[in-house]
């Protein structure tokens, strides 16, 4: 019986023993996981454990401000000053970025646009000439052209007019396509500072010099130059034109070749104007 209880006995103290053991063992090891984790709360013996030394030993909120009612809370998240006026700089950066280039393709579109209606007009002005020039008309067995340099601020402007088949109706009780005294010459706008070519059309039944001189409608704006050039039948080039002069070589005759040459400003560039050119050849010879 004596050996009996004192086995007992041993073995009950190394069971408490080899518990108490363990169950320390296992506190040391929750303590450690609890504060890799940064989580401050109570272990198994009642000690708090914390992740940050000044909070080490501390069980109540008023000794810890990171712990509270035995949770440890964590920094609340934010942005500083400098942060945020650095995010704004660099917005700022990008914006400034993002309206160089649009205005530079705004900037390019828009001399794009100017460039198609300067081209557009040059064209409608250049075909119009032609037709008139391609529809001329003899009177009494005669063909009348006359070609001259006007003066206008200190620059110069050839003048064209003649008799033509080509008159544009803009009357309800008006043809088209009547005999008309045409004539092209070039005039001062309201600001003094830019030229325009104006066309005359006044349909009569003979030529008149005086009823084409001036009036008409405006057909190619920003003039810089406007020059003709006269090819008679032998290729002889001359800068003037008359008909009705006394002369025998352009006495009631045409020229075989009359060539155009209209300069527009450029407004990107008053210095390189932009240069049309054209040679019309008359299929009539008198």
């Amino acid at each position: 019986m004596t050996r009996r209880l004192m086995k007992k006995t041993l073995s009950s103290g190394l069971f408490k023993n080899l518990s108490r053991t363990l169950i320390r063992d296992a506190q040391v090891q929750g303590a450690q996981k609890t504060e890799s984790r940064g989580v401050c709360g109570y272990t198994l013996s009642g000690e708090v454990c914390s992740a940050t030394p000044a909070c080490a030993g501390v069980n109540s909120a008023d000794a810890c401000p990171a712990y509270a009612g035995g949770i440890f809370q964590q920094p609340r998240s934010g942005f500083t000053l400098v942060e945020i006026l650095i995010a704004i700089f660099i917005l700022g950066l990008v914006m400034a970025t993002v309206y160089a280039s649009y205005s530079s393709v705004l900037k390019t579109t828009h001399e794009m646009e100017e460039e198609l209606n300067l081209y557009k007009m040059a064209r409608v002005s250049m075909d119009r000439m032609i037709k008139d020039l391609s529809s001329l008309q003899s009177y009494s067995g005669s063909f009348y052209l006359r070609a001259e340099k006007k003066s206008l601020d200190k620059y110069e402007f050839h003048s064209l007019s003649f008799w033509s088949a080509s008159h544009l109706a803009f009357g309800e009780n008006e043809e088209e396509g009547r005999p008309a005294a045409i004539s092209y010459h070039v005039q001062e706008e309201d600001d003094r500072k830019s030229f325009s070519l104006w066309r005359a059309d006044v349909a009569d039944s003979k030529p008149d010099e005086t009823k084409n001189a001036e009036g008409g409608f405006k057909i190619c704006k920003n003039i810089d130059s406007f020059k003709l050039k006269f090819y008679d039948s032998s290729g002889t080039e001359t800068d003037a034109w008359d008909s009705s002069s006394e002369s025998g070589e352009q006495k009631g005759k045409m020229p075989a070749a009359i060539e155009i040459e209209l300069f527009i400003v450029n407004p990107n560039d008053q210095e390189k104007s932009y240069k049309f050119m054209t040679k019309v050849f008359l299929p009539v010879q008198k």
